[in-house]
């Protein structure tokens, strides 16, 4: 079997100096990576742009209804689209969503909930307060 041969010591700067050059490969190869993947998505947003032409459509309109998506759902939030609860034994107090009112607080307490437990907050609704129109 054949000895392998020992590699001569090497010094201190000698490592550091091999150290230094591997992280300066690191770092040109980082940024030919930032280079390539901007330059990909360059490109796919050419073919997108090309395809939406194609097709017949305004960039304008697909970024639109792009956008709706997200936007829609907190339309729809602040719109009032959100369940609302009534207290039936005064119409005047009501609760949707946030920091639990006083009033609310203080029935749940009263009838043996925890307004802590989301469970016991959720049941309370459900079964001593009513939805409102």
């Amino acid at each position: 079997m054949p000895k392998r041969q020992a590699s001569a010591p090497q010094s201190v700067e000698e490592i550091q100096a091999q150290l230094a050059q591997l992280e300066a490969n690191e770092n040109a190869l980082r940024e030919a990576l930032r280079a390539q993947q901007a330059a990909e998505l360059a490109a796919f947003i050419d073919e997108l742009r090309e395809q939406i032409q194609a097709r017949g459509y305004s960039l304008d309109d697909v970024v639109a209804q792009l956008s709706r998506g997200r936007r829609g759902r907190s339309a729809k939030r602040a719109s009032g689209d959100v369940t609302r609860y009534v207290d039936p034994e005064n119409p005047a107090q009501s609760y949707s969503r946030g920091p639990l009112p006083t009033w609310l607080r203080e029935k749940m307490e009263a009838a043996g909930y925890d307004p802590a437990d989301k469970a016991q907050r959720d049941e309370f609704k459900a079964t001593y307060l009513q939805l409102a129109a």
